[in-house]
């Protein structure tokens, strides 16, 4: 008995196999590192604005000269240093943000490759921002107005306005500090709650990123006479599967604000490079190809 083959089928057959051959043996699809259009439809996971049970509460003294205690290199609360990048217990990475962290090249910590960093301030200049900001030795000075809190930088110089008996705008425009409206607490704290950030700056030195979806709340507790604490929460629900913390103290500064003027120039930058490359660096860096 003779079997008649069908060679289309068979051509089919061969081709299946080799497809699946070839997928086998290629390597895995780049990870993507940016939000989906799902990632930014999510809610945020926190409440916005003031709580509807807000008791009334005096309001706390914030003046003086504030330094940072503990700048460290990364946001999170349970790895200041950033030596756990990427394995941080308390950061519920998305997987793009995960390998967008992964990716960057930071300037200063345990994975510093300053001469190929990717960091966005260096770079250009952009604003360091929300959280980033407390990763230097520079100087907080509040000024408090029954209007608004400003939160003058040292670093930058920057300054930021926190509008008190205020609400978050419906649509706000992203910007790189966002829109800040602030309320005082337990008669010791000052909680700013901010929206409308926009994507373009790390969280820290490690390069953890930030969405448009970002709310970030942070509350100023004056300890002492001399001390201040702040607890600050990331809920980014385009970055992030839950809420996370980072924690900073201050102590009262004697040398006072301004002092140095920390500015900065995208000159003095690309003057390190040159001056790195000739004097005997051969190998590329991100600003000298």
């Amino acid at each position: 008995m003779r079997i008649h083959g069908t060679p289309l089928a068979a051509t089919a057959a061969f081709v299946a196999a080799l497809s699946a051959l070839l997928a086998a043996q290629a390597p895995p699809a780049a990870a993507r590192m940016e939000p989906s259009a799902a990632d930014l439809a999510q809610p945020n996971f926190l409440p916005l604005g003031p709580p509807a049970s807000l008791k009334p509460s005096k309001v706390p003294d914030l003046s003086g000269d504030w330094s940072l205690v503990n700048f460290g290199q990364s946001l999170s609360a349970a790895d200041p240093g950033g030596r756990l990048r990427g394995k941080e217990p308390d950061i519920p990475y998305k997987p793009w943000a995960l390998a967008k962290t992964m990716s960057e090249f930071p300037p200063t910590g345990p994975d510093a490759n300053f001469e190929q960093n990717t960091d966005p301030n260096i770079h250009y200049c952009e604003p360091l921002g929300l959280g980033r900001i407390y990763m230097y030795p520079a100087k907080t000075k509040f000024i408090q107005t029954p209007e608004a809190v400003y939160i003058l930088h040292e670093l930058g110089p920057a300054f930021r306005v926190v509008w008190l008996n205020a609400k978050h705008p419906e649509d706000p425009d992203p910007q790189y500090w966002g829109h800040s409206i602030g309320w005082y607490e337990n008669d010791n704290t000052l909680v700013v709650d901010t929206v409308g950030a926009n994507d373009k700056s790390w969280l820290d030195q490690l390069g953890h990123p930030r969405t448009e979806r970002m709310h970030f709340i942070e509350r100023y507790t004056r300890v002492d006479a001399t001390s201040m604490s702040l607890d600050m929460t990331v809920d980014d629900p385009g970055a992030y599967t839950a809420p996370w913390p980072g924690k900073r103290a201050f102590k009262t500064s004697p040398t006072g604000f301004m002092r140095y003027m920390w500015v900065c120039s995208v000159r003095d930058n690309y003057e390190h490079y040159e001056k790195v490359g000739k004097a005997g660096n051969a190998g590329e860096t991100s600003f000298k190809k």
